[in-house]
């Protein structure tokens, strides 16, 4: 059975290695390690011992201290280690829809329409006085 362990806080000073040999060494023999936060809250060359001696099962990284990582990174040599890119769920497709849907609604704005997914809501009657300023009355 293996035990999954994952780390979500931000990369501070007082996170920087908060995971390391010691805290590999009391997880249960087996369990995998996911590091989805940043770069540098586990300590890689503590991961790639408690790897490399068999404590810990595996391991899951998106996040390096060096980005991207080096191709000779010591971790990256190990089968049960896998890796992908911090941004491995950001597809063409889903870049192209957050294009269009911006797109959208830039083009919305300046036909004088409130687009739907407005975040500051509290600028809009300004930012309609600036489009008939510079746009006069088109409709």
């Amino acid at each position: 059975m293996s035990y999954p362990c994952t780390a979500h806080c931000p990369l501070l000073t007082q996170t920087r290695h908060m995971m390391g040999a010691e805290q590999f060494a009391m997880m249960k023999p087996g369990s995998i390690s996911l590091s989805t936060a940043r770069g540098g809250i586990h300590d890689e060359a503590a991961l790639f011992s408690a790897l490399k001696s068999g404590h810990l099962g595996g391991a899951g990284l998106d996040v390096w201290e060096q980005e991207p990582p080096r191709h000779d990174a010591p971790l990256l040599s190990l089968p049960n280690v896998v890796a992908s890119f911090h941004t491995a769920g950001v597809s063409h497709g889903g870049r192209r829809n957050v294009a269009r849907s911006s797109a959208s609604q830039i083009s919305s704005m300046l036909n004088g329409n409130r687009p739907p997914h407005l975040l500051n809501p509290e600028v809009w009657e300004r930012f309609l006085a600036r489009r008939k300023s510079v746009l006069g009355d088109v409709v």
